[in-house]
């Protein structure tokens, strides 16, 4: 179960509150001499963000850093509107997430394609991070706030540009979409695969990676602080590949994309049978932040590109 209790002493999580709706997108507050985010939110929830700033005591004039897992909208969003407002922060970020950053022309052009018209009202403006803020980041490099210390790696799965922060004195892994979704008081992890660069291979060794930390929490963005990590880990690698394994069936037997979609909802709707009453609940709180057409959009993409169906 996700709990307050479970995360370390001096790390917070803040709901963000996307678009008023509990528990969607969290961010960690770093506390300490040096006061970082861990994945600052998309831009549409920067007011639950600072009010829950607000609620420790801070401000975002005195956070000292931005870590970030990833650079997409729900992850990374607000990371240029906060520049605006704390020009000295610094920004943690993958090689491959830095350009975007700093010119995210494409990456816009890349989300319009997948949310269309609905795009700034879910993730409102993603604004260019100056360079000289951006610190790229090296796998395995620490990363020192204060005194507390941070070891960043190459995390590839979810994303090319995807990152594993680990803090070995807390025993904390803040895993972005790596480990998929789980919402608080369901036992269930979804697959998190939207498109565009969704590499099982590289996801394979990640996952094996983070088992080799042996950390004692995970922190995921969608949602939650939780224990029992290689349980987790190993559900969602189990269900991750069954999720590829039935894209790939549909896609090699030729139907069109509204009946290959269907079948995937079909086996994410009998996951979620097993919570009886609370599964259409659950539906929509999954449904949130890992789409069932989403999720078959990245996998459809991985396959095509990968055997060319």
């Amino acid at each position: 179960m996700a709990t307050q209790s479970v995360l370390p002493q001096n790390i917070r999580l803040i709901d963000t509150m996307h678009l008023g709706h509990p528990m969607v997108v969290a961010s960690y507050l770093l506390l300490g001499d040096q006061l970082a985010l861990v994945d600052p939110g998309p831009t549409s929830a920067l007011p639950g963000l600072e009010a829950g700033l607000a609620a420790n005591g801070i401000r975002v004039e005195d956070l000292s850093a931005l870590l970030l897992t990833h650079i997409h909208f729900d992850h990374a969003g607000a990371t240029g509107m906060l520049l605006r407002r704390n020009p000295r922060l610094r920004v943690y970020v993958h090689q491959r997430g830095a350009p975007h950053l700093i010119d995210p022309e494409k990456l816009m052009r890349s989300a319009a394609r997948l949310y269309g018209d609905q795009l700034d009202y879910l993730w409102g403006a993603f604004l260019p991070v100056p360079a000289e803020n951006v610190r790229i980041l090296a796998d395995g490099e620490q990363i020192a706030l204060g005194t507390r210390t941070l070891i960043a790696y190459d995390a590839p799965g979810h994303a090319s540009h995807h990152v594993l922060y680990h803090e070995p004195a807390s025993g904390a892994l803040w895993c972005g979409d790596d480990a998929g979704v789980q919402m608080p008081g369901f036992h269930y992890c979804r697959p998190a695969t939207p498109p565009p660069d969704i590499d099982l291979e590289g996801w394979e060794r990640t996952w094996q990676h983070m088992e080799a930390l042996h950390p004692t929490v995970l922190l995921l963005t969608h949602f939650g602080a939780y224990g029992n990590p290689q349980r987790h880990i190993g559900e969602v690698r189990q269900r991750t590949l069954a999720w590829a394994a039935l894209v790939r069936t549909e896609m090699e037997r030729g139907g069109d994309e509204a009946t290959q979609i269907a079948a995937l909802q079909k086996l994410a709707n009998d996951e979620l049978a097993v919570f009886g009453e609370q599964a259409s609940t659950a539906a929509v709180l999954y449904s949130q932040v890992a789409a069932v057409d989403q999720c078959w959009q990245g996998l459809a993409r991985y396959w095509r590109k990968k055997l060319g169906i």
